[in-house]
């Protein structure tokens, strides 16, 4: 081999090296950003914290955490972390907040993660009792439920307004209380929404045995609590068939997966029950023990013991409530659990039973010159009396003195605390009653 040759043969492996490394190196130089965080979620979620929870991107050095607050617009960045989870700090009490993450390394930055929506709680001072009252708009223009709302703004905790009605696959209609929920996000107090089904075992029978309405249902509700302001739903289904039990714990289930992550609450107002039949035509599609693993707030509708069409009797006698919670207890978390209390009373004739809130009560017994009685089994009050057709009347009712034994209960078994059916329905002494028992 000539001296060319020797010399050349190197020179052509050097230059295939050098040629190799640049090739290499301008691979490196071409790198992609990485993708987006997934699966983000919330966890540990208190009046000022929350921490966020996501799945790293590959090849990311970093990721950036952003903020908005009240809707999910005008984000700002907050943080920057090498971890894929991050503890966000100083927040306000009762206030929705949105996130999301992108991953970053030297190449780039990532898209958005999924939007989150985060409520933090609301204040609860030396282990407050909550109080939740029902609200109800029956016509435009229907101000009872929003000045009881104005009139008791510092002892609610929580409204739950008495709005949409589903049908059988899975529709939502309703007149929205727009005051009434301005006024409670303006005001510290939680807006949630609730979902009735009229009483119908037929309407709850064709949406929760079929997985394509429970799913509408749940798109339904979850676009009407981001239109309109909600931080939560109430799911009020009455009337279930004993043998769809299965598919009620199934929808709250499938409910709690897809608006819990973002952010909201979820609750259920169950029939109240002393013990628990799978076969009871009232109480047995509700399984207490599995349908308190997917709600945050677990209302026991604790009245109407004696109601219109039965016989004349307590509201909600003491004896019985106790009952119900003694049940309860042993298969629900206290922490859950919300006692119902009503705010009104029934006369029953034989023309019929009629409901009155609690002043229309005390009109009914003075204007036909009714004594008022005192039960003391039961401990609730009531009254006869004989109209001027001489119709025979019964009368039970809750009042101040009456829920006082309740809130009693509330206390000694430490349960969450109690929602009142209805706003508007009650009286100053009956509010009074249940600030003077939570120590607000």
């Amino acid at each position: 081999m000539n001296r060319n040759k020797k010399i050349l043969i190197p020179l052509l492996i050097l230059t295939f090296i050098l040629s190799s490394f640049i090739t290499a190196f301008a691979r490196v130089k071409k790198g992609t950003p990485p993708t987006a965080p997934s699966s983000i979620s919330a966890s540990g979620v208190t009046t000022s914290e929350v921490t966020l929870t996501w799945t790293g991107s590959q090849g990311a050095t970093g990721y950036k955490v952003f903020m908005a607050t009240p809707n999910d617009s005008n984000y700002t960045q907050i943080a920057t972390t090498s971890a894929t989870s991050y503890k966000v700090s100083n927040l306000k009490p009762a206030t929705v907040y949105w996130f999301y993450v992108r991953a970053y390394n030297s190449y780039g930055t990532s898209g958005d993660s999924a939007h989150i929506k985060v409520t933090t709680q609301n204040v609860v001072v030396n282990n407050q009792k909550q109080v939740i009252g029902f609200a109800t708009y029956y016509y435009s223009g229907d101000k009872s439920s929003y000045n009881s709302m104005v009139n008791n703004t510092s002892l609610l905790n929580t409204v739950i307004t008495h709005t949409y009605i589903t049908d059988g696959l899975g529709n939502i209609s309703g007149l929205v209380p727009t005051d009434q929920i301005n006024y409670a996000n303006s005001n510290g107090i939680i807006p949630i929404a609730m979902v009735s089904n009229n009483f119908s075992g037929e309407i709850a029978k064709q949406l929760l045995e079929n997985a394509q309405n429970r799913q509408a249902l749940i798109n339904n509700i979850l676009n009407a609590l981001k239109l309109n302001g909600y931080k939560g739903v109430n799911i009020d289904l009455e009337g279930v068939y004993y043998y769809d039990r299965s598919y009620l714990t199934t929808f709250m289930k499938e409910l709690y997966t897809a608006l819990k992550p973002q952010g909201y609450i979820v609750g259920i107002s169950v029939p109240a029950k002393t013990y628990d039949s799978l076969t009871n035509s009232w109480t047995g599609a509700y399984d207490y023990a599995e349908l308190s693993k997917y709600v945050d707030q677990f209302i026991l509708m604790t009245y109407d013991e004696h109601y219109p069409g039965g016989t004349p009797g307590a509201i909600a006698s003491i004896g019985w409530v106790q009952k119900v919670i003694d049940y309860t207890i042993t298969v629900v978390p206290r922490e859950k659990i919300f006692l119902g209390l009503a705010a009104y009373g029934y006369d029953w004739s034989s023309n019929g039973t009629k409901a009155y809130g609690i002043n229309g009560i005390y009109s009914l017994a003075s204007s036909n010159n009714a004594t008022i009685l005192w039960d003391d089994v039961s401990k609730s009050p009531y009254f006869n009396y004989t109209d001027v057709n001489g119709v025979s009347h019964s009368v039970w009712f809750e009042n101040d003195k009456s829920i006082s034994y309740k809130l009693d209960l509330v206390n000694s078994y430490n349960l969450s605390g109690v929602a009142i059916w209805r706003l508007g329905l009650e009286n100053a002494d009956y509010m009074n009653m249940i600030k003077t028992k939570f120590n607000r």
